[in-house]
């Protein structure tokens, strides 16, 4: 199912120290991947959102979606990937 952006930014936070300590360090690895492994950043992020949505927003959650937003984009979808951005 799609959530709207309300529901997005309504979503809990999360207080699970493992899972904050996770998102950080899939956080990182995202940004390390863009030069190294770009193809598989779109499965970091992926993971950084499921997370998110299910666990609950931590301060890496805005990652995971800025470069969801931006891999929209490239795919042509823009008003999508501005969405995400935005968020």
């Amino acid at each position: 199912s799609t959530r709207t952006d309300e529901e997005i930014l309504n979503t809990r936070r999360m207080t699970e120290p493992t899972m904050i300590i996770a998102l950080k360090f899939l956080a990182k690895l995202e940004l390390g991947m863009t030069q190294t492994k770009p193809r598989s950043v779109p499965f970091v992020t992926q993971k950084i959102i499921e997370l998110s949505l299910t666990k609950g927003m931590s301060p890496m959650s805005p990652i995971g979606f800025v470069y969801l937003g931006a891999f929209v984009s490239k795919r042509g979808d823009i008003d999508s990937g501005y969405r995400y951005v935005k968020l």
